[in-house]
């Protein structure tokens, strides 16, 4: 059975931004098991405490496992999926505003992005993915997004002006991303 998994970033909680509504929208449409993650000690996390979480409640994907992750989920959920042992198909995954590089306002993540992933078995292993980002991101660079995405092979989606994508900037909902949520699970029937 599919099921969709939305991981938040640094300093967020599952109620937080346009997660409640997506995690809504998703499952009134599609009667599809959907979770917003609770990330452990998000204001000070911990690389190896969020790898845990994840192995717990995702565990090995499947190709009817899809995973959407903004910003510090994103480079945690690749960090989880190159430490599999096991081989794994992933259903398909989106990345908001997505970085793996040291972010300057933010040294607190540095130990998230110390790693060397293998980006191109990710992709290989990967279905469906994609890529969101802003042209006017404030704390993570548009470069350095579009450079991961470019590494994992991705589809490549810009909303102008639309910062980081958090509630404050006015994204309590995201239909941006809903369609591209739609588009992921209709290919995948």
């Amino acid at each position: 059975m599919k099921k969709v998994t939305i991981i938040h970033g640094y300093s967020a909680s599952p109620y937080d931004h346009w997660f409640p509504w997506l995690q809504e929208k998703i499952h009134s449409v599609y009667d599809i098991d959907v979770e917003v993650l609770r990330m452990p000690n998000s204001a000070e996390p911990k690389v190896e405490a969020w790898l845990s979480k994840l192995r717990d409640k995702i565990g090995t994907p499947t190709n009817e496992t899809f995973v959407i992750a903004h910003s510090l989920g994103s480079i945690a959920f690749l960090r989880y999926l190159d430490s599999l042992q096991e081989s794994f198909t992933l259903g398909g995954m989106i990345l908001v505003s997505p970085f793996d590089k040291p972010l300057e306002a933010f040294p607190i993540l540095d130990s998230f992005v110390d790693v060397t992933l293998d980006y191109e078995e990710l992709a290989r292993n990967t279905l469906q993915k994609y890529v969101i980002f802003s042209d006017n991101d404030m704390y993570v660079p548009p470069y350095v997004t579009k450079a991961l995405s470019a590494k994992l092979d991705c589809a490549l989606f810009e909303v102008p002006r639309g910062g980081h994508f958090l509630g404050i900037e006015g994204f309590e909902t995201f239909p941006e991303l809903y369609e591209i949520v739609k588009q992921m699970i209709t290919k995948s029937a």
